[in-house]
């Protein structure tokens, strides 16, 4: 199956028989994205090794180069990072394209520049929120100033003299990415930081995975959820090389398809269990629905398990794997999923979008603003066209029902190259379906 391009469709592929392999998805965005940051402030040259290169990642990339970082793939999957010790020399403007994280990652960034910077991204970034950023960037003694009536384009100024604030306080923020944005900037403030969220932050399981990645290079580092306090001791970091996992939100998918087709079974190569990347979640809600879930070599698994009637599961913690686990239930079985606020505010209104498509595909949904329940199989084989709204996860989630019921076409199939550009092509293999 070739890869679609933007704006066409594609007939999403049907499973003719059980499904089975041994799978590698690309890197972790989540993580490629960390690293990225730690490495462009590192002092010395830094390499990670099986970075994802999708459309995230390149801008950030490219916006840590406009601040003086030199980074480059010395590879098809390899990154090296000529880091700035800590201060950028540059400034100007920064496209965040369509990424939540690349976004608010250099809105922290920039208060480490020696010129002022302008952030900008697609008409969907500019109305994602981003006020927390703001208040942050305030706290820390930076001067910005919205350019529009959204929350970007955003001018942002260094404080004079270099100044930064190390005692912060803000209100639980919409986004636990603007907690991880100032703790990987952290260890080059002169005093370090203490950030303390009222009420905590959402999905606060992602602030753990940066606090892990800091303390991996040296870093002292801590985040305690229940308090919504983060601590960040002074320690500038030297050069590293790393590698980075498989993303386990890609890997969801696959994980979701072997619950539902009979017979089948699928693992993914050089992802453990014991990963911390947050939706490894999925991994253990698809048991919770009746798959079964194995570990070989170290490669974290699913095999096909029948239905378990009504579950109810708190997604807090991985709202965006929440996505595969619907398409699952969407197949047969029941779910009731809560936790999900914060779908509304990524790449489209996520919560909404889902409830739709699975609607006209005639699967049983109800929701409301945090949670939904979807009960399949769906009532009807109907023809159903999926709005993806540029967002890679509607795609895949398309995908996976598709795999059972048929009938599905999804509309700009090519929108998943924010996180895996040859989805279509892989996800066709494993399908059986010719290249």
């Amino acid at each position: 199956m070739s890869a679609p391009r933007l704006g066409a469709s594609i007939l999403a592929p049907r499973a003719s028989g059980p499904v089975s392999g041994l799978l590698e998805p690309p890197g972790s965005k989540s993580l490629t994205q960390r690293w990225l940051m730690l490495a462009a402030l590192a002092e010395g040259t830094s390499v990670i090794e099986n970075a994802l290169r999708a459309d995230d990642v390149e801008a950030l990339t490219a916006g840590l180069r406009t601040l003086g970082a030199k980074v480059h793939w010395s590879g098809p999957n390899e990154l090296e990072v000529q880091g700035v010790a800590g201060r950028f020399p540059g400034g100007g403007r920064l496209d965040a394209r369509e990424g939540g994280t690349p976004a608010r990652f250099l809105m922290a960034a920039a208060s480490l520049a020696a010129r002022p910077c302008t952030l900008d991204g697609s008409p969907r970034l500019r109305r994602r929120p981003m006020a927390d950023g703001e208040a942050l960037l305030a706290a820390l003694g930076c001067t910005s100033r919205r350019m529009g009536e959204e929350g970007l384009p955003l001018e942002i100024t260094p404080p004079g003299g270099g100044s930064m604030a190390s005692e912060v306080s803000i209100a639980r923020p919409a986004s636990s990415q603007f907690v991880s944005a100032m703790a990987l900037m952290a260890p080059w403030l002169p005093r370090g930081l203490r950030l303390h969220c009222q009420g905590g932050s959402p999905s606060d399981a992602y602030v753990h995975l940066t606090v892990q990645c800091l303390n991996r290079l040296g870093a002292e580092a801590t985040w305690d959820g229940g308090k919504g306090e983060l601590r960040v001791k002074p320690s500038p970091l030297g050069a590293f090389r790393v590698r980075v996992e498989p993303d386990a939100s890609s890997a969801a998918y696959a994980w979701a398809l072997a619950a539902i087709v009979p017979s089948s079974r699928i693992a993914v190569r050089g992802l453990s269990p014991a990963s911390l990347q947050p939706d490894m979640g999925v991994w253990h809600a698809l048991q919770r629905m009746g798959a079964k879930g194995f570990e070989e070599d170290g490669a974290a698994g699913i095999a096909h398990g029948g239905p378990k009637g009504c579950v109810e599961l708190d997604a807090s913690g991985w709202p965006d794997g929440s996505m595969a686990v619907m398409a699952a239930a969407a197949a047969g079985g029941e779910v009731t999923l809560r936790g999900l606020g914060t779908l509304a505010g990524k790449e489209s209104d996520r919560i909404t979008a889902m409830h739709a498509w699975l609607d006209a595909a005639g699967v049983n949904v109800e929701r409301g603003q945090d949670w939904i329940r979807v009960h399949g199989p769906a009532a009807h084989a109907d023809p159903v066209r999926v709005e993806t709204h540029r967002d890679h996860r509607i795609a895949m989630s398309a995908a996976v029902l598709g795999a059972v019921r048929g009938g599905i076409e999804v509309l700009d199939p090519g929108c998943v190259s924010k996180s895996w550009p040859d989805f279509w092509t892989v996800w066709g293999q494993l399908l059986g379906q010719p290249a």
